[in-house]
């Protein structure tokens, strides 16, 4: 019998003493049978004098080809069983190993390069030895050596290579490695989102202040942290005359002789009158837009501090900010260094070798559901292709529990549901006897065709009208003049034609929600990513399960979010909420656009797509929108409450920030508003409890009653606020709610 072999490295000796003629040579191989998995692969390493002679030749020829760069080969199954019983040989699964120590040869030949493999499992750690790698007498890390001194480049920075760097990309093509900031030449394998963190950068530099035996070794770090800090502090001095600029130009703006009337006067109906005056108005205008100006300058300033903060690595300055800005309530409820280290490390994207880790033999899921939204959630998905199978998941097309064979009798059931039982039913519709029924049918094809010839253009997939997708010389063909005139022109893009197909199969598949504008917006990104008729029809089906009622015609379920946010916005960010009301603009109707399309319009597709995976997520509450919402709001407070006092004034300011965030930020921010929204919905309930239980007392005359803290007196106030909106928020379960049956003429 046979099995893959994917790795193979002669010359790979165990060091069993102190003297050289003591060493054992012998073979590292990676093997792994057809119907095993990624991670049921076995590392194993075999003495070369327990091997026949056959048998060192065949793997001496596979290690040559490796070298070569030829493809995968197989070998007979009796010699990897062979180190089972062997001295100093061992086996182990790939799954079972923690991780491994890389430690590079001495560049001037005084150490060989070694690598130590740490098992999971105690037992089986004391059966693996250290191997040591003897470069200068295998043939295949000297070929590779020859072919990479052609083209070396001695600017490039890179490590010399050596025989392990072979081994440790083998892993990398089966498995999930992650290098460690604690040590560099440590490596774990499928790691846990606990190990990634607690092997973090921040742990390292806890460490290092942490010693107190050879300091000098830190002294150029520190040197360089001392450097970043004062360069933070000048930004800093930067952003603190910003701000007394704008105040100094607003005061300036305020003596304004027209506008110290205005303020004066603007309920008296004769000011008003003078109000309506193009000339007037064209002053009011040009003050306003001074003060949106401001607003966004003082934001801007900020924006580039934060940035330049993650940008070189200033995590303790982001930290300490978000801490000043989120942290501190100030009364009874803050946030804990662990609960800001969990927001702030999101640099661990889900991979693909991540991803395969977490299924068995038949494709069933071998961790909990919640431990991959983990991933998701603090990390966000590497890359579009594996995206394309993940968002199966979180879309509910596929069960989490499924197996493999599971899933294709699902798919195909799909496919064939989705062909029969609505996109037939268009295609071959025959005219309805009713003609208001007929003639509705044909404005609801109007108004996704319309949608669908101005769906995002910019992106690749969708921004040429030809019958390949692709760019033609003929100037007719130029996006731009569709977009000028789409009303005349016939889709031709393939993907634009499956995105027409899959809603007018939804207008057949929910006939009394119909077509609304911004349905279009929701599909896109999920086309984008599958690009699959079939598939992107059952999840845009399932997206709406939770979206539709954002579209509802009575709008009470986007309203029902609106009023949400307002309790959410009263209760987090207070003073902001007093501000908004101040100017006319506490209903947050300027935060309608953002939330009806999850934000679509407000940030990069593909920033889109890493914003609504973790949303789908569900990981800390089916409703995480309102919390991003809740992140804009508080990041952009002190500019707002500083420089805008008018309605149209905060319209306009973010209706204008499309473009202009920075998603990841508002990410962490939403994350530690939730956490912090949780800890005071706790307390309020304590409190509620505390103040039920006294009432009943009293009713028993029971009056030796402790005396309230003044966190109590604090929680009492906020008691009020606490809806039932707000309660709702702490739940996982999708909000759904359906648009009634539509009635004859109810849609014109």
């Amino acid at each position: 019998m046979f099995t893959e072999l994917l790795f193979c490295k002669s010359k790979v000796f165990v060091h069993c003493s102190s003297k050289a003629d003591d060493n054992i040579a012998g073979f590292l191989l990676i093997t792994r049978d057809a119907q095993q998995t990624a991670l049921e692969a076995t590392v194993t390493w075999i003495p070369e004098k327990e091997l026949e002679k056959s048998q060192i030749n065949e793997l001496m020829k596979a290690d040559l080809q490796r070298a070569s760069g030829s493809s995968k080969s197989r070998v007979k199954k009796d010699i990897v069983s062979q180190a089972l019983y062997v001295a100093w040989a061992f086996s182990i699964k790939v799954s079972t190993i923690y991780s491994i120590q890389f430690r590079p040869p001495s560049p001037s030949g005084w150490w060989f390069g070694s690598v130590a493999i740490y098992s999971r499992n105690p037992q089986e750690q004391n059966s693996i030895p250290i191997l040591f790698f003897h470069d200068n007498i295998c043939p295949s890390t000297q070929e590779k050596q020859k072919q990479l001194s052609k083209s070396f480049d001695p600017f490039s920075g890179s490590d010399i290579y050596w025989g392990a760097n072979d081994f440790r990309d083998a892993l990398l093509d089966i498995a999930d490695l992650k290098q460690t900031f604690v040590d560099p030449t440590m490596w774990l394998i499928n790691a846990t989102l606990d190990d990634l963190r607690n092997f973090s950068a921040s742990d390292l530099k806890e460490k290092t202040q942490n010693v107190t035996g050879n300091k000098s070794s830190f002294q150029g770090s520190s040197l360089w942290s001392k450097i970043d800090e004062a360069k933070w502090n000048v930004l800093s001095k930067f952003a603190d005359l910003t701000t007394k600029s704008t105040n100094r130009m607003a005061t300036v703006f305020s003596q304004h002789p027209f506008v110290k009337f205005v303020d004066k006067h603007n309920n008296n109906p004769y000011v008003k009158q003078i109000l309506t005056n193009p000339k007037v108005q064209e002053i009011q205008d040009d003050f306003d837009s001074a003060k949106i100006y401001l607003a966004k300058w003082a934001l801007g300033v900020k924006e580039q501090a934060e940035k330049y903060q993650t940008t070189n690595g200033l995590d303790e300055t982001y930290r300490r900010l978000l801490f000043n800005e989120l942290g501190n309530d100030g009364e009874d409820v803050q946030l804990t260094d662990e609960e800001l280290n969990v927001a702030m490390q999101r640099s661990h994207p889900l991979s693909r070798a991540k991803w395969d880790s977490f299924f068995d033999a038949e494709g069933r899921l071998s961790i909990t559901v919640h431990e991959v939204k983990d991933y998701i959630f603090h990390g966000g998905v590497k890359d579009n292709d594996l995206r394309r199978e993940i968002w199966l998941y979180l879309l509910e097309v596929f069960p989490w529990d499924s197996s493999i064979k599971e899933r294709r009798v699902l798919e195909e059931t799909m496919r064939d549901s989705y062909r029969i039982n609505y996109k037939c039913r268009w295609e071959y519709r025959a005219p309805h006897s009713d003609e208001e029924e007929e003639a509705y049918w044909h404005d609801q094809v109007l108004r996704v065709e319309k949608d669908v010839k101005r769906n995002d253009r910019d992106i690749p997939l969708y921004k040429y009208n030809t019958e390949n997708g692709k760019a033609v010389v003929e100037p007719e063909e130029s996006p731009s003049r569709e977009l000028q005139d789409h009303e005349t022109w016939t889709v031709k893009n393939p993907h634009l034609q499956k995105l027409r197909s899959i809603l007018l199969s939804y207008n057949v598949y929910n006939n009394d929600l119909g077509y609304v504008q911004g349905m279009c917006d929701l599909l896109s990104p999920i086309y984008y990513i599958l690009e699959d008729e079939e598939l992107s029809f059952w999840a845009f089906v399932s997206f709406m399960n939770r979206m539709e009622r954002n579209f509802l015609r009575d709008q009470s379920g986007i309203r029902d979010q609106m009023l949400t946010l307002t309790d959410l916005c009263q209760l987090m960010l207070p003073k902001m909420s007093d501000h908004l009301a101040k100017c006319d603009s506490s209903n947050l109707f300027f935060c309608f656009r953002m939330l009806i399309v999850w934000f679509k319009r407000e940030f990069e597709f593909d920033d889109v797509c890493s914003i609504w995976e973790v949303f789908l997520t569900d990981f800390y509450s089916s409703q995480f929108q309102l919390f991003f919402m809740l992140a804009i709001l508080q990041k952009n407070s002190v500019p707002v409450m500083q420089n805008l006092d008018q309605f149209d004034q905060v319209l306009k300011f973010f209706n204008e920030l499309k473009g202009s965030m920075d998603w990841s930020d508002l990410m962490i921010r939403s994350e530690l508003l939730y956490v912090k929204f949780k800890k005071i919905m706790d307390v309020l309930e304590r409190s509620t409890e505390l103040n039920e239980y006294t009432l009943l007392s009293t009713e028993g005359n029971v009056i030796n009653e402790a005396p309230a803290s003044d966190t109590e007196g604090t929680s009492n106030n906020r008691t009020s606020l606490a809806t039932d909106n707000l309660k709702q928020l702490l739940s996982k379960k999708i909000v759904v709610k359906r648009e009634p049956a539509r009635k004859k003429n109810s849609v014109k």
